[in-house]
C-alpha cells in the first residue's frame, strides 16, 4: 500500500521490503502513496508498521496528517489517531479523533467526523464514510454554511440537523434525510427530506424555495417555483401562483443564449378577478430579443402586451402604467448612423384610450459626417422619414433633410464657431386632434445661421485657481413659419435649461421651429480648493431680437427676454455636496423653477435631500404651483446591519401630503455570510380601478444554498 518512506528515523531493513511488496500488489490500480513521520516501528511477525509524529500520508491529491497511524498489510487498513485531518483533492477536509481507512486509503470511516466544503460549509456527525471521487455519509449530522469560529465555541446563525446526510460528490448534491431547521439554536420547521446542490452548482434543475404572503385583498398568497435546465445555454422556470380570493395564475420565464443573441421572455396567464369580472382569463407578455447581423447592426425586439388593464399592477407581477412593444436597429461606423425603428404604446392607466396610445410606423434616420471642402470645416447631413398614428388624436407622416456646415477659428483670444444649417420638410397631416382643422400636405423649408463664441479665462480667487468662461451666442433662423399648423409632437414640453440654450435649434425636434433671431449670453466657472472642494456655476439669459417668442423660455411666453438661467454645485472635502438649479424671471427676479439637493456621505452615512418647483403656468389647469420635497437616507449602524428610508412630499398648494414612503432595515448576518434578514415597509397611495392605495409589510428571510422565504403582510 504504501510505495516510498520519505523520512526515517528508525525503520529495520525488512519493512522496507514490506512496503515494496505492498507498493506492487496496490500501484495498479491506485496512484503512488507517499508517507512520511517521525519515527517507524514494525512488527515482523505481525505485518504491522506503527508510525507515530506528524504522520502524513500523501495519495494522488489526498492527504492525511495524524499523531498516530497504524497499517496492517495482512488486511491493507490503515488506523489514524490524534488531530485526524483529511484533505481530498476535491476541496473536502474531514477532521476526526479516529479514522480507519482501506482501498489505498480511497475510503474512510471517523467517528465522530467534521467536514468542511470547498466554500466553508461545515458539516459534523457522530460519524461519516467517505468515498474517493464518490460520496460522503454522515450520521446524525448538522449541516451550516454559516462561516463561524467553531473552536472558539461559536455557534452558526441556522444548521439544518438530520438523522442522515449524503454529499454525492459526483452530482454535487446534498440530501438530507428527516431534517429539521434550527435558527439560533430553537427549531423552526421539519422536512422528511431536503437536497440542494454543494458550493460548487451554478444551477440545478429543481423546485426552489417557496414563498408566502397574507393580504386583506388577496387572502392566503403561495408559490412554488420549479426550475429547469434545458441546455448549457438555455433554462426555463414556472412560478405557479394561488391567490386564496382572487383565483390562480401561472408565470413562465425563458432565457436562451447564442453567440450573437440572447433571448428573455416572461409570460403570464390565470383566472383572476379584475374590475370587469369575478374570474377574468387574463394573459400578458413581456419578451426581449437582441442580436448582431450584418455588418454591424444591433436589433433589439421588445414585445410588451397585457390582456387587461390592471392585473400585472394589482397582483404584483409589474408596476408599470404603460407597456411599449417594439423593434430597433442601429448601426454606428466611423462616420455614419443608421437607426430604424417602429413601436406600439400601451397605456394602462384608466384614462388611456386608443386614440391616446401612439404608434409609430417607422422610424428611419440617417447621418453622415465628413470634413468639409475647407480646413476646420466639418459638413453633417441628416434624413429621416417618420409615421406616427393616435398620439392624442394625432397622425400624421414627416420628412426631413438637413445639410449643415461649421467651422471653427481663433477669434479674440477664443474659439468661434460658424455653423450654417439648411433644413427641408415636407408634412402630412391626416389627423389632429381639432377636427375643424383642415387637414392637408405642405412644405416647409429653413435656414439657420450661428455664431458661436467662447473664451476660457484662467485666474484666482485668494490662492484657489479658477476657470471663468464666458460665451455668447447669436442666431438666426429665416423661412416659412408653420408652428399654427403643424401639431407640435416632439417638443411639446420644452423647457429652456443650461443643456439647451445654446444650441442653433433647441427643440432639437423638427415639428417647432420659429423664425427669427436670438442673442444667448453666459458664463460658467469652475475653481477647487484644499480648503473647501470644488466648484462650478452657471448663469445665463437669451434676448430675442426679431421675430416671434418661443414657447418654453418664460411661464408668460411674450417678454424678449428669457428666464434667468443658473446653477451650481458644491462638493465639499467635509463629504457635503451642494446643487441647485433654477430659472428666475427676467423682471422680478422670481423663482419659476428650481431643484435643490443637499447630500452628505460619510462613513456609512448617506442623506440626500431634494426639493423640487415649477410654475404653475407651465402645466394644463394646474390651481398652484406644483412642488414636491423628498428624502432619502441610509445608515450602516454595523458590518451587518444597514437602515434605509425613502419619504416624498406633496407641497403643491401650500398643503404638505405624504406620497410614496419606504423604509428597510438589511441584515446580512455580519462575518458568518449565510443569512440576509430584511424588513420592508412600503406605502403608495396611488389608486386606479380595482388597484388600492397599499401600505406594505415584508419580513424576507434569504438563506445561504436555500433562497428565500418572505412572510407579507398587507392593509389597505
Amino acid at each position: 500500500m504504501l510505495t516510498s518512506v520519505r523520512r526515517w528515523l528508525a525503520a529495520p531493513l525488512i519493512m522496507i521490503a514490506l512496503i515494496l511488496a505492498a507498493a506492487v500488489a496496490s500501484a495498479q490500480e491506485a496512484g503512488p502513496v507517499e508517507f512520511e513521520a517521525d519515527s517507524v516501528s514494525v512488527d515482523q511477525e505481525q505485518s504491522v508498521m506503527t508510525a507515530t509524529g506528524n504522520v502524513t500520508v500523501t495519495n494522488g491529491g489526498d492527504i492525511l496528517t495524524a499523531d498516530k497511524l497504524i497499517y496492517n498489510q495482512n488486511t491493507d487498513i490503515a488506523q489514524a489517531y490524534g488531530n485526524v485531518v483529511y484533505r481530498t483533492a476535491e476541496g473536502l477536509e474531514h477532521r476526526s479523533d479516529e479514522m480507519v481507512l482501506d482501498e489505498n486509503f480511497t475510503h474512510a470511516i471517523a467517528t465522530p467526523i467534521i467536514s468542511m466544503l470547498g466554500d466553508g460549509t461545515r458539516f459534523s456527525a457522530v460519524s461519516g464514510e467517505h468515498s474517493k471521487e464518490k460520496r460522503t455519509v454522515f450520521d446524525r449530522s448538522r449541516f451550516s454554511p454559516c462561516k463561524c469560529d467553531y473552536d472558539k465555541g461559536e455557534s452558526p446563525i441556522w444548521d439544518l440537523r438530520a438523522t442522515t446526510s449524503l454529499h454525492d460528490i459526483q452530482s454535487a448534491t446534498i440530501t438530507h434525510t428527516n431534517v429539521s431547521m434550527h435558527i439560533f439554536g430553537l427549531p423552526v420547521f421539519y422536512l422528511p427530506a431536503l437536497a440542494h446542490p454543494d458550493w460548487t452548482v451554478r444551477r440545478r434543475s429543481g423546485v426552489l424555495t417557496p414563498s408566502f404572503a397574507y393580504s386583506n385583498d388577496k387572502g392566503f398568497t403561495s408559490t412554488i417555483p420549479y426550475y429547469q435546465v434545458v441546455s448549457p445555454t438555455q433554462d426555463i422556470e414556472f412560478q405557479p401562483t394561488s391567490f386564496q380570493f382572487r383565483g390562480q395564475a401561472m408565470r413562465t420565464r425563458y432565457r436562451q443564449l447564442w453567440d450573437r443573441s440572447s433571448l428573455e421572455a416572461d409570460v403570464i396567464a390565470g383566472r383572476l378577478e379584475t374590475f370587469k369580472q369575478t374570474r377574468e382569463q387574463v394573459a400578458a407578455v413581456d419578451a426581449h430579443f437582441d442580436t448582431k447581423i450584418g455588418q454591424g447592426w444591433d436589433v433589439d425586439v421588445d414585445i410588451e402586451r397585457s390582456s387587461q388593464d390592471t392585473f400585472l399592477r394589482r397582483y404584483s407581477y409589474d408596476n408599470r402604467n404603460a407597456l411599449i412593444s417594439g423593434i430597433r436597429a442601429e448601426r454606428i461606423s466611423d462616420n455614419r448612423y443608421y437607426l430604424i425603428e417602429a413601436s406600439d404604446y400601451q397605456g394602462l392607466k384608466a384614462e388611456d384610450t386608443p386614440d391616446r396610445e401612439p404608434v409609430v410606423l417607422p422610424h428611419i434616420y440617417y447621418e453622415k459626417t465628413s470634413a468639409g471642402p475647407r480646413d476646420n470645416q466639418k459638413m453633417r447631413t441628416e434624413l429621416s422619414l417618420l409615421q406616427l398614428d393616435n398620439d392624442e388624436s394625432h397622425e400624421m407622416v414627416r420628412w426631413t433633410g438637413q445639410q449643415s456646415f461649421s467651422q471653427s477659428e481663433h477669434v479674440m483670444g477664443g474659439i468661434a464657431k460658424f455653423q450654417v444649417d439648411g433644413l427641408a420638410t415636407y408634412y402630412d397631416i391626416q389627423r389632429t386632434d381639432d377636427s375643424t382643422d383642415e387637414l392637408q400636405e405642405f412644405g416647409q423649408a429653413n435656414v439657420i445661421g450661428a455664431i458661436d463664441w467662447k473664451r476660457p479665462i484662467p485666474m484666482m480667487i485668494g490662492n484657489s485657481p479658477a476657470i471663468l468662461s464666458p460665451q455668447a451666442k447669436f442666431t438666426a433662423i429665416g423661412g416659412s413659419d408653420r408652428t399654427d399648423e403643424v401639431p407640435n409632437r416632439d417638443t411639446a414640453d420644452f423647457r429652456l435649461d443650461e443643456a439647451n440654450m445654446f444650441l442653433s435649434n433647441r427643440f432639437q425636434g423638427r415639428d417647432y421651429i420659429l423664425p427669427g433671431s436670438r442673442v444667448d449670453v453666459g458664463s460658467s466657472l469652475s475653481s477647487s480648493s484644499e480648503s473647501f472642494g470644488s466648484v462650478t456655476a452657471f448663469a445665463g439669459i437669451s434676448y430675442r431680437t426679431s421675430g416671434n417668442q418661443s414657447k418654453g423660455l418664460t411661464s408668460s411666453g411674450t417678454e424678449r427676454y428669457s428666464d434667468y438661467i443658473a446653477s451650481f454645485d458644491i462638493k465639499t472635502p467635509f463629504h457635503i455636496d451642494l446643487s441647485w438649479a433654477g430659472r428666475a424671471d427676467s423682471e422680478t427676479f422670481e423663482i419659476e423653477e428650481s431643484r435643490s439637493t443637499l447630500g452628505y456621505n460619510h462613513s456609512g452615512t448617506n442623506l440626500s435631500v431634494t426639493h423640487t418647483q415649477i410654475a404653475k403656468a407651465y402645466f394644463t389647469s394646474a390651481d398652484d404651483d406644483k412642488e414636491e420635497a423628498s428624502i432619502s437616507a441610509s445608515q450602516k449602524l454595523t458590518d451587518s446591519l444597514t437602515i434605509k428610508a425613502d419619504q416624498v412630499w406633496d407641497l403643491s398648494n401650500k398643503q404638505t401630503k405624504r406620497k410614496q414612503s419606504t423604509y428597510s432595515a438589511v441584515w446580512t448576518g455580519g462575518f458568518q455570510d449565510c443569512l440576509t434578514i430584511s424588513l420592508d415597509y412600503k406605502r403608495d397611495p396611488f389608486a386606479d380601478r380595482d388597484v388600492k392605495k397599499v401600505s406594505e409589510l415584508q419580513l424576507f428571510l434569504t438563506f445561504k444554498y436555500l433562497g428565500t422565504i418572505s412572510q407579507s403582510d398587507l392593509q389597505n
